[in-house]
This record gives C-alpha cells, structure tokens and sequence, in this order.
C-alpha cells in the first residue's frame, strides 16, 4: 500500500510539531494514502548522537512521500535521489544568529547545495510564513517551496473573547530564543505592580523568579484562559522565527501582541494589527515618558521603553480579524492543492 512517512524529533510537543503533524494529516487525507508517524522523542544535542539521529531518518525514509524537517531532510533525499520516492521538507526558519553547533551550521550547508542539484519532482520543501518562502527562494534559490500555514479551529478561542483583564503580561514560552530585553523589561514591569510569567508545555521547566514565573498549564484551556486575562501577550524573540504560535493564539482569544519584526513573526503582527517594537520611538511622547520613568537613572533599550509606553499608557488596538480568518483550518484544501498536485506529477 502507497504510504506517507512523517519523520521528525523532538522531546516535547512544541508549536513546530503541531503544525508539521496537521500537515501529515491533511496531506494523507488529500491524498488518500496511510499515514505512519515516526518521531523519535529523544533530542540529541551532542555530535555522535547526532549522527545516530540522522542514521535513523535514513532507515526511515522509504515511503513513496517522506516528509521531514529539515534537520533529518539530507538523510532521506540521499537515501532516495536516484528512486521515484518525493521527499516534503518542513523548514520553519534559518538564521545565523541562532545557536547551532558547528556540525548542524555545516549540514544546512550541505543541504542546501545538495537541494540545488535535485529535480523539483522530487524534492521540495514548505514554509510557515510568506517571509520564508521568499526566502528560500531569493536566498538560497530552492526550486520548489510551498507555503503551508498554522492553522487554528476558531471555536477553540472565541469562547475566551472578553475576558476580564488583569495586571498581568503573558512573556510568552520560556525558550532559549527569548531575547535579553524580555527579562529586562519583565524586572521593569513588575516594579511598578505587574505579575509577569512565561507559560511552558514542559513541567520540568516551572520556575519562580524574582521577578516573573514560568508556569505550565495542565490543559490548554487553562492556558488560554491565563492569556486571555493577560493586558498583553509579549513576543520579543533574538532570532527571526518561523511564526509564533503562541503569538497567534494570543490574537486569537482577543489579547494584543507587542513583538520584534523579525522573520514570519514579521507577518503576523502587521497583518493582526499588532505592535512592532524597534530601536526607534514609536512616537512623539517616548522623550516625555522617559524622562517621567526614568529620570537621571540607567536608561532601557529602546525596545524595552516601546513596550513600557504602550503598556503603562495601555494603549490598545483593533486586533484585525479577517486577517486571522485566513488561518482558520477549514482552509487548509486551498494550501493542500499544490503539493497534492507536486506529488501527483
């Protein structure tokens, strides 16, 4: 029987997963061809594992449709280069900036020159955001690159719309992507009276600081339900990411967003109507308000000055909901389509 193949990793059930797994699903079902999951739980983080890792992805990859992600992609494009096998490679996002070892810097390398020499017949790969797909393509001139979204169930977040307010920011998911100035200004925040906490989908990750917590929800109403009565949900990562999940579910049960523009998060904040924080002010009354904060002390990094103006001013704005409504999951067929059609080529 013809089968798909998902092969991925990871320890957790992480934002990336959810929407690899939803694309898995809604392509086998497209398709009408078995679905078989293949993850292996265990994260590796030294080399010899590495290389462990990338050897199981290899024994994996013999269904007529592999999809990856693309650390486990080099594996099964080798393994099927000269077979009529396709292989679907995930990439949620690349940045240098980003903390990877030597050996995974040196195999996107190779992975990206091997991509070039493979016919797009037989290799092509998806994206999470517009910003990406252009990206790969412009940047590194893959042949093939498809844009498959997030996608939500409306009905999940609407019942949230509404809810009460408290003196409390949302830092987003406690992750080592999180930038030095959200620590910062959740010391700021909480000097002047508010409860700041990351959520996490790991328990062994709770953490109480000074001036924050890390809390993990024990279902995901419970955690939509602690965002929806956040003023803000923060999302200020270092690196340009893939999307922001949580990000998107914050818009999603009514609560603003204040982030970076940077990579595809880029995309959901100035479709949402969210807040884009940078180096420059982002109005008139920013010199004013320092002085009023600050005084002679130790001035924040402008990053950190936007977000306490628009927070302590509370200033708020139309969340943009037709904009989110392209990402409802009854619209997956019309981003399934062209891949069916890849496929069936």
């Amino acid at each position: 029987m013809i089968k798909l193949n998902y092969i991925s990793h990871g320890p957790q059930v992480t934002g990336g997963y959810l929407h690899e797994k939803n694309l898995a699903e809604k392509l086998s079902k497209a398709l009408a061809i078995e679905l078989h999951e293949l993850r292996q739980w265990q994260y590796f983080e030294n080399l010899q594992a590495h290389v462990k890792l990338l050897h199981w992805a290899f024994k994996m990859s013999d269904a007529e449709l592999n999809i990856c992600v693309s650390r486990l992609a080099l594996p099964s494009i080798l393994k099927n280069i000269f077979s009529n096998r396709k292989t679907l490679v995930v990439w949620h996002y690349f940045d240098e900036k980003d903390k990877k070892s030597k050996f995974l810097k040196t195999y996107y390398q190779i992975l990206i020159r091997i991509s070039l020499f493979i016919p797009s017949k037989k290799l092509a790969f998806i994206a999470v955001a517009p910003y990406w797909k252009s990206y790969f393509e412009k940047e590194f001139k893959l042949k093939k690159v498809f844009y498959f979204p997030n996608l939500f169930q409306p009905n999940l977040y609407e019942k949230f719309i509404g809810s009460s307010k408290k003196k409390q920011i949302h830092l987003g998911q406690v992750s080592f992507k999180n930038s030095a100035e959200l620590f910062y200004l959740a010391e700021q925040l909480f000097v002047r009276g508010y409860f700041c906490y990351f959520s996490t989908n790991d328990p062994k990750k709770v953490y109480e600081s000074a001036y924050y917590k890390v809390i993990y929800f024990n279902n995901h109403d419970e955690y939509l339900q602690h965002m929806a009565e956040s003023e803000y949900t923060l999302a200020m990562p270092a690196i340009e990411e893939g999307w922001n999940r949580i990000a998107h579910e914050s818009l999603l049960v009514g609560t603003q967003v204040i982030g970076f523009n940077k990579g595809g998060l880029g995309d959901l904040l100035r479709g949402s109507n969210a807040f884009m924080i940078g180096s420059r002010p982002i109005n008139n009354q920013i010199e004013h308000f320092k002085t009023r904060e600050f005084g002679n002390n130790t001035m924040p990094p402008p990053t950190v000055v936007n977000a306490m103006y628009l927070i302590l001013n509370q200033i708020q704005a139309p969340i943009n909901r037709p904009f989110l409504d392209q990402f409802n999951d009854n619209k997956a067929p019309e981003f399934i389509a062209p891949i069916c059609d890849w496929y069936s080529t």
